[in-house]
């Protein structure tokens, strides 16, 4: 249960930094979260410095490339 709320606080804590939140409710969000110490500003600066890597690219060429595949219904169609 502790690394539950360890988790979750550091997510919120990630949202709020990224610009999720407006000024205010990131304030005090990152007040509650701040209560919970170590491990979770931890996991914060883990899960901030990921979603900064990802918005940048850095994942790109592990993402599974999109089939070409059509659907059953799409050859359906384009035989009409």
């Amino acid at each position: 249960m502790n690394l539950l709320v360890h988790v979750v606080g550091a997510w919120i804590a990630s949202e709020a930094a990224s610009g999720r939140y407006p000024r205010p409710v990131a304030v005090g969000l990152s007040m509650l979260v701040s209560r919970l110490g170590a491990p979770t500003a931890a996991m914060t600066m883990l899960a901030f410095a990921f979603k900064r890597l990802n918005d940048a690219g850095a994942f790109e060429r592990l993402a599974p490339s999109p089939t070409t595949r059509r659907s059953a219904t799409a050859k359906r169609v384009q035989r009409r």
